[in-house]
């Protein structure tokens, strides 16, 4: 009899260790690790979701891990981040096959300015000039090229393109070593006021998307509710960025240590490019689509997104 009640007790408290251990978890949030490839403003809406308390309304515990650029697609197809910052970096290898997708678009369309030194007045000046962007083949090249192009430069004649990081990006045209810039916010700005030229905002004459959140096939598969949730914690994001200005003003300026003027344009800025509601244009896509060299021709826009998360959070929420 006393060995029974014993062993009624083990189990009564075993089960009420873990159901406590459950409720304790729940508490704090499933976690999900989230991989960034730049603690820049182009992360600002995951940022502020964390900050905001936005993730953990959703019972979400995001641990936000800087994993560099070439390393984004390993890490999310390997499982060790559950979701990747990197939506174009992502599409580009789900053309080439690999079994991931773009589940929610932080821009609809590209936040970053070509600056020029003072000098050059227009795009056509820039013929046999140099121009820098971050990397050679991504996706801030690729829209420098169009440019050129639509205001009648051939790019691979006309002009030079160097890779380097923004930052470097400023020095090098303060020294005159290049000549213009694909830059985002606030170092479009900071330029501009020091007397360089903004020739055009990017986001104006290219529909682009950059900026988002992927994942895998697998995920979407085991978890769409997880997927669902985080999804839905950056929709609400986005909404009230786009409804705050004076907060996400004090916000930025805060965060990256600016002040309140670069804060303001920063955010006038990234506005203009962020999607209103976690979408983009099955336009914008393709047109990303069309944009990888050598890519297999018959690779459609549902190989590389699945929205199916976003549009349920887009019903639910009446936003769509």
């Amino acid at each position: 009899m006393k060995q029974t009640i014993f062993l009624v007790f083990l189990t009564f408290y075993a089960w009420n260790s873990s159901t406590a251990a459950a409720v304790a978890a729940k508490a704090a949030g499933e976690k999900v690790i989230i991989g960034l490839p730049t603690t820049s403003m182009s992360m600002l809406p995951i940022f502020f979701a964390q900050d905001k308390g936005l993730f953990r309304e959703e019972g979400l515990d995001p641990q936000l891990v800087f994993v560099g650029g070439r390393l984004q697609v390993p890490a999310l197809a390997a499982g060790e981040v559950d979701f990747s910052a990197s939506a174009e970096t992502v599409l580009r290898a789900a053309v080439q096959g690999l079994p991931l997708k773009v589940v929610v678009y932080m821009n609809s369309r590209m936040a970053v300015s070509l600056i020029a030194a003072p000098d050059v007045k227009t795009i056509a000046a820039l013929k046999g000039r140099s121009i820098a962007v971050t990397s050679i083949g991504g996706s801030l090249d690729y829209a420098a090229r169009e440019i050129l192009a639509k205001n009648g430069l051939n790019p691979e004649r006309d002009a030079r393109f160097v890779g380097i990081a923004q930052s470097e990006q400023m020095l090098a045209l303060s020294a005159g070593s290049i000549q213009a810039a694909m830059l985002t916010p606030p170092y479009d700005s900071m330029m501009e006021k020091k007397g360089f030229r903004r020739l055009v905002f990017v986001g104006d004459v290219l529909d682009y998307p950059q900026g988002g959140l992927a994942t895998t096939d697998k995920k979407l598969r085991e978890n769409p509710a997880q997927v669902k949730r985080v999804v839905r914690a950056m929709v609400r994001s986005l909404i009230r960025i786009r409804q705050n200005r004076d907060e996400l003003v004090s916000y930025i300026a805060n965060r990256w240590k600016m002040d309140s003027e670069f804060a303001a344009s920063s955010y006038d800025t990234m506005l203009k490019a962020y999607s209103p509601n976690g979408s983009t244009s099955t336009q914008s896509i393709q047109s990303v689509i069309d944009s990888i060299k050598g890519r297999n021709p018959a690779v459609g826009i549902a190989q590389v997104v699945n929205f199916t998360q976003l549009e349920e959070v887009q019903r639910e929420m009446k936003i769509r």
